[in-house]
């Protein structure tokens, strides 16, 4: 719960970099916790709907 606050805060602040460092931090965290563990479902929700994205151009 306090990773999705730090994700509102550099959401709120524009700053998409911080974003995607912390959502990295929290999957090395996860990665590390006996043998992994799978990002709750709220947070991985939340993160798709801070991020932008990838945009693809019509050819």
């Amino acid at each position: 719960m306090l990773h999705r606050q730090i994700f509102l805060a550099h959401h709120a602040a524009g700053d998409t970099d911080a974003l995607r460092a912390a959502a990295a931090r929290l999957a090395r965290i996860n990665e590390q916790l006996g043998g992994g563990v799978d990002m709750e479902a709220e947070t991985a929700e939340l993160l798709r709907s801070l991020l932008p994205r990838p945009t693809t151009r019509a050819r």
